[in-house]
């Protein structure tokens, strides 16, 4: 456990420096609704994947018996994503829908980013102790 909570930090560290990085250079060119459409899309993204990794958790932990309330959250979970761009952009530039869509995913990608790597570090320690090179034909 204490390995995904390394992982669950670096995830969202990154993540967050993204968003910042993104929102503030938005901001730079006067693109405030923009701006602030992505770095809500980056912390409701955060909170969507952190919230389904903790789903399956439950549902692993807990069985059969957990999957009422797992379709309970899910439906309330996408509704949220969903209504958030309307409530933060309202009738607003489709450049506020597009900058939220970018912030939503940017966290999946950073995630997906951290565990290639983690898994690429796991690797070559594991050819290391193995004592050998793997090769591919």
């Amino acid at each position: 456990m204490e390995g995904f909570r390394t992982y669950r930090a670096a995830v969202a560290s990154r993540s967050l420096a993204v968003g910042a990085i993104a929102a503030v250079s938005l901001a730079a060119v006067h693109q405030y609704i923009a701006a602030l459409s992505f770095l809500a899309g980056t912390l409701i993204g955060l909170a969507y994947l952190f919230h389904i990794a903790t789903g399956f958790n439950r549902l692993t932990r807990g069985g059969k018996r957990y999957i009422p309330f797992l379709v309970g959250e899910s439906v309330v979970r996408v509704l949220l994503a969903g209504a958030a761009p309307f409530l933060i952009v309202g009738r607003g530039p489709a450049l506020g829908y597009l900058t939220y869509l970018a912030g939503f995913v940017a966290p999946l990608a950073v995630a997906i980013w951290a565990y290639k790597n983690r898994i690429d570090a796991e690797s070559a320690q594991h050819s290391m102790l193995s004592g050998g090179s793997e090769t591919s034909a």
